[in-house]
């Protein structure tokens, strides 16, 4: 018997929250040293905004500390059999989708990481378990936690463990396609034959270089793409489906890509279903790399529906 592997993610807000504070603190200790100087008014104003910087800080540590104390709570009191998440007691939850979309904004110096989500309830529902929604999923992040994740989800209504998220990874799924891209600049040419087999792409690289330094394989979406393997010669291969069906507890106003990348994929994650691409890199120095690419699909089963492309509004 297969069992259902479990994961546990929270949002680390420790040391943005403590530099915060830190800055704050140092901007109080100016403003006191200033207070001899300026109108009692400018100083107390001044003295205000690091004040208002610790209110904020705080408010978003004790989010975060709430959010990641009830997922552990959930997480360490459900049981996971090879089909079934049981919980300690009976709860009222709602099924349906997450959205999640990461991306960073620079501001000057600075970089801020910045999260949308949207939670698409489909029906509510109440009991002491429930079964593992073997939907489809679709990830494309990269390792800084830019890019998307959208997968069955089931989020906790009834306290303690209200907002817990629960996100569904299905392992089940089948690779449909096959190609052969040839790449060529002058005297370099590389051939790339790939196939579906199964859950997993298998392909070969058969080239010949002599400015080139190698052929790179890369598979993603858009501004998504993952490097598999890279050399001359080669066969290479992958799978955008896990060993193992996974439920993932998580705070749903903390859970982000970033998080996700953190604590269950460490690096960037091309995974799921739909239509991917399989890139051909023919790698020359000094010069602009010869690019191809061709399409594969990965099926979950004869009743699978097309992806949304209009999330809606988010929350």
């Amino acid at each position: 018997m297969v069992v259902l592997r479990k994961v546990l993610v929270k949002e680390s807000g420790t040391f943005a929250v403590l530099a915060i504070v830190i800055f704050a603190i140092i901007f109080i200790w100016v403003a006191i040293g200033m207070v001899s100087f300026v109108p009692s008014w400018f100083a107390l104003l001044f003295l205000a905004m690091p004040v208002l910087f610790i209110l904020i800080a705080l408010a978003r540590g004790t989010s975060i500390f709430t959010g990641n104390k009830k997922a552990s709570a959930l997480f360490e009191g459900s049981e996971v059999s090879e089909r079934v998440i049981t919980f300690p007691e009976e709860l009222e939850y709602e099924t349906g989708r997450v959205f999640l979309e990461g991306y960073w904004v620079s501001t000057g110096r600075s970089r801020s990481y910045h999260v949308k989500r949207k939670f698409e309830a489909k029906e509510r529902g109440k009991g002491l378990s429930l079964e593992f929604l073997n939907e489809k999923f679709r990830t494309l992040v990269l390792k800084d936690g830019t890019g998307t994740v959208e997968a069955p989800a089931v989020r906790i209504l009834s306290e303690p463990y209200r907002d817990v998220l629960l996100i569904f990874l299905t392992n089940e799924g089948e690779i449909k396609g096959k190609a052969t891209i040839n790449l060529s600049e002058g005297e370099d040419v590389a051939t790339v034959v790939f196939r579906g087999e199964g859950k997993q792409i298998a392909g070969t690289v058969q080239s010949e270089l002599s400015k080139a330094r190698k052929v790179r394989i890369e598979v993603g979406s858009g501004k998504v793409w993952k490097k598999i393997a890279e050399g001359q010669n080669f066969d290479f291969t992958f799978s955008p489906l896990s060993e193992e069906k996974t439920v993932i507890f998580a705070s749903y106003r903390m859970v982000s890509p970033l998080s996700l990348v953190r604590g269950l994929w460490r690096d960037s994650a091309v995974l799921g279903h739909g239509t991917f691409e399989l890139k051909a890199v023919l790698d020359i120095p000094l010069a602009r790399d010869v690019v191809e690419t061709a399409d594969f699909t990965v099926e979950l089963g004869k009743e699978e529906k097309e992806f949304e492309e209009d999330w809606g509004p988010w929350d």
